[in-house]
């Protein structure tokens, strides 16, 4: 399966049909860019993007 990026927090899963981040159901084929986030609290970043748990995000979700 491939991988998907969530169309409400960006977050990138592999073989799931919901986030485990925010539990949302809507997943996306089409994403592009990745970001990898380790210490989301010490990471500007991840706080431009709003993500507050550590895993892999994509930059832009159609």
């Amino acid at each position: 399966m491939a991988e998907k990026a969530c169309r409400n927090c960006n977050r990138i899963v592999e073989d799931a049909s919901e986030c485990p981040v925010c539990k949302n159901n809507d997943l996306s084929d089409s994403w592009n860019g990745l970001v990898v986030i380790y210490n989301p609290e010490d990471s500007e970043i991840s706080e431009k993007m709003g993500i507050n748990t550590p895993g892999r995000y994509a930059i832009r979700v159609k």
